[in-house]
């Protein structure tokens, strides 16, 4: 992944364990969720895009036939027998096989190349596979606390959600991505192009917050840039623990598609959530 300053969130950080530890416990559920609502995956073949700490495809190795799992710095990916773990850009266009299920979570939000990877995600399916890919929309800086225990950290954490989206726009991030997912599946080829939301409120201490606060020793250059202070961010990271904030947690946009026919190895492509 390749963007101006590179990708925010190198895995080669301190921080990496936390981030990935806070990842999965945040969205590991709801993406196990919609896998087996689009996919049976005994017998199958699937690729995991940008693998990151390797939950999911740890996950999907336990089923599927086969899974390979891709990362720019894989050494965070644990090993499996079902599981081949490849360095690999997306962008490059660098064959990787044909698969039932191309997965990618919290990638494309993140690459300039967004169209690009789509192309080759979609160059990687067998006829009448899936791709599924799943972004965040954060957001609005005033509009991310739901609670604070007064009006000062209330204010501090809204500052803060505005310098986050701008560091990571500096990075190559595009927070509205995922409103343009839908259409960009069916410009590749993509058929029976379906599109979820989910999220839910993010605690302090909670694996939300914790993501959050791992970004703060990621991007702590960035923030400084922009005109926050250490002091400042220490408190931010002080009150992303307390449990008696509450944030309106990103929504998580799930956009999947089916490549070469109308309908794909789909075993529920009707689900609907309650």
């Amino acid at each position: 992944m390749t963007s101006a300053r590179g990708y925010a969130f190198d895995n080669s950080s301190a921080q990496a364990p936390d981030h990935h530890t806070a990842l999965a416990e945040l969205l590991d559920p709801a993406t196990r969720q919609r896998i087996s609502e689009l996919v049976p995956l005994p017998g199958r073949r699937c690729l995991e895009v940008a693998a990151g700490g390797g939950s999911v495809a740890v996950w999907l190795a336990a089923q599927a036939s086969a899974v390979v799992a891709t990362d720019l710095k894989p050494q965070h990916i644990p090993r499996h027998p079902r599981l081949t773990v490849k360095e690999h850009d997306i962008t490059s266009g660098t064959p990787l096989g044909r698969f039932d299920l191309v997965h990618a979570r919290l990638l494309l939000n993140h690459l300039p190349e967004r169209d690009l990877a789509v192309r080759h995600m979609v160059d990687a399916l067998s006829p009448g596979g899936v791709l599924l890919t799943e972004d965040f929309l954060p957001p609005a800086g005033a509009e991310v606390v739901a609670h604070a225990p007064d009006p000062q950290t209330a204010a501090l954490l809204a500052r803060f959600q505005t310098l986050h989206t701008s560091a990571l726009a500096g990075h190559g991030n595009d927070r509205s991505w995922s409103r343009r997912a839908h259409s960009a599946f069916y410009a590749a080829g993509l058929t029976d192009v379906r599109v979820y939301a989910y999220g839910t409120e993010w605690r302090g201490g909670g694996p939300g917050c914790r993501l959050l606060r791992a970004g703060i020793g990621q991007l702590r250059d960035d923030y400084l840039s922009l005109g926050i202070t250490g002091a400042e961010l220490a408190e931010i990271a002080g009150a992303l623990m307390n449990p008696d904030v509450a944030l309106n947690g990103y929504l998580t946009i799930q956009t999947s598609g089916v490549y070469g026919r109308d309908q794909g190895i789909t075993s529920r492509s009707t689900a609907t959530r309650p």
